[in-house]
């Protein structure tokens, strides 16, 4: 290739995938397990926590419900304000600063005097979430190389259900069989993601920034590191170095169509995840198939954080060789029809079989969503448009487990709100597979 006409993609896709990769979606997922444990945990701690304050969720539904989204309102405040401030002044301090204020205030958490305070607490660490939702996937996509990059943003997701099994674990340990500590509980919480923080000090900023603010000569010297071959700042191209335009371009021209359909699927997702998994541990026991059988209970846990994993290898494989458009479509159509299945269920084996596959197309299409997602942006909108999409599903995600709590008080019982859930679900693949552009095999800017 020509002296100064290579791009950083360019560089990214001739060193292929190197042991700076491993490390680096090692890392990333390290911190994704504890996102997914964080936001679950809290649907499993919350009897306990209303029980200690003299208060049940079935006599203040609205109140658990609106505690239960305090993380959730927290990560998309720092969703919109943090993927803007990465578009600004870099990946790397904001992938650093996230996990950091999100061990803090984790620990911090077992200090809550009454839900008010548990409330206040959750909603600060929220905020650290909410960078990491952002920046994560978009500095993760920025170091791997084109040929990979889909089958390794899903693989990032392969730590989700690791953080679902651990709420599980953490719930066992400390609430079931401890007697209700949820406040020591918060305290071991907070400790592996400090490490995890310290561990990431060693990743440095991405190259794409660096090219894009006309600062070639750090590019090149990362795509080193990167790449462990010579990339000379000289052979970099110069094109690259464009200003970093307005949030406001997102609603206009080429990027309108992308960022609307993008807003559609993250509420789908959003409203349809934590509308169903933040709820389960209040839902499940109503089924008079389950009951107050803690064991059953537990199960059933177990069994849908187990289907996740097969749901993000089916996806994984399925991004690459039939496309991310129609396997995230596919995931959120069949996701809905097996929710409303479970919905309506009345037999244990039904309830067993369709949480499963709910799981299943679910979690497969949160992993579908991160390279499609990373991919129909360009750089300088990329962490931006990542907020967005965060940010607004992160509005319906709120609002998931309150509505829920809200039809459940008004009609008295779960069909109603596992309908409303699976519904939105469904539509939401409707939607991308009408009008959705395909960004399978398009280059990377």
């Amino acid at each position: 290739m020509e002296v100064g006409t290579r791009t950083v993609e360019d560089v990214l896709r001739q060193g292929g995938f190197t042991p700076f990769h491993r490390r680096l979606v090692l890392l990333t997922g390290f911190a994704w397990t504890f996102v997914a444990f964080e936001i679950i945990l809290i649907g499993f701690v919350l009897p306990a926590i209303f029980a200690e304050f003299g208060l049940t969720p079935a006599n203040n539904p609205i109140l658990y419900f609106l505690v239960a989204s305090a993380t959730l309102m927290g990560s998309f405040i720092g969703s919109l304000i943090l993927g803007r401030l990465a578009d600004a002044r870099g990946r790397r301090v904001v992938f650093l600063a996230s996990i950091l204020w999100y061990s803090v205030f984790t620990g911090l958490t077992a200090l809550a005097w009454d839900p008010w305070s548990v409330f206040g607490f959750r909603l600060l660490a929220g905020l650290g979430l909410g960078g990491i939702l952002v920046v994560d996937p978009s500095l993760l996509s920025e170091f791997l190389p084109p040929q990979s990059r889909g089958r390794f943003m899903v693989l990032l997701d392969f730590f989700w259900p690791i953080g679902f099994l651990l709420a599980i674990a953490f719930w066992w340990i400390f609430i079931i069989q401890g007697g209700g500590q949820w406040r020591l509980l918060f305290v071991v919480a907070a400790f592996p993601a400090f490490v995890a923080f310290l561990a990431r000090i060693t990743v440095p900023e991405s190259p794409f920034y660096y090219a894009r603010h006309g600062r070639l000569g750090e590019a090149a010297d990362v795509l080193k590191r990167v790449t462990a071959s010579d990339v000379q700042e000289s052979s970099l191209s110069r094109e690259q170095t464009i200003p970093r335009a307005p949030v406001s371009a997102l609603f206009g021209g080429s990027l309108l169509r992308r960022s609307g359909v993008t807003v559609i699927v993250w509420i789908a997702l959003n409203f349809s995840y934590y509308g169903l998994f933040l709820s389960l541990p209040f839902a499940l026991p109503v089924f008079g198939a389950v009951g107050s059988d803690v064991g059953l209970l537990a199960s059933f846990f177990i069994v849908s954080a187990f289907a996740q994993f097969p749901g993000y290898g089916v996806s994984m494989y399925l991004v690459e060789k039939w496309g991310r458009k129609r396997t995230l479509a596919l995931f959120l159509i069949l996701g809905g029809v097996s929710g409303y299945v479970f919905a309506t269920a009345s037999q244990l084996a039904t309830l067993f079989v369709s949480l499963a596959f709910v799981s299943f197309f679910n979690l497969g299409a949160w992993g579908a969503v991160y390279p499609y997602t990373s991919e129909l942006f360009p750089t300088q909108y990329r962490a931006t448009g990542f907020g967005l999409a965060e940010g607004v599903g992160k509005i319906t995600a709120i609002m998931g487990p309150v509505i829920f709590g809200a039809l459940y008080a008004s009609t008295g019982g779960i069909i109603a709100p596992l309908t409303a859930i699976a519904v939105v679900m469904a539509l939401g693949g409707v939607v991308l597979a009408g009008i959705g552009p395909e960004t399978k095999g398009q280059v990377f800017s």
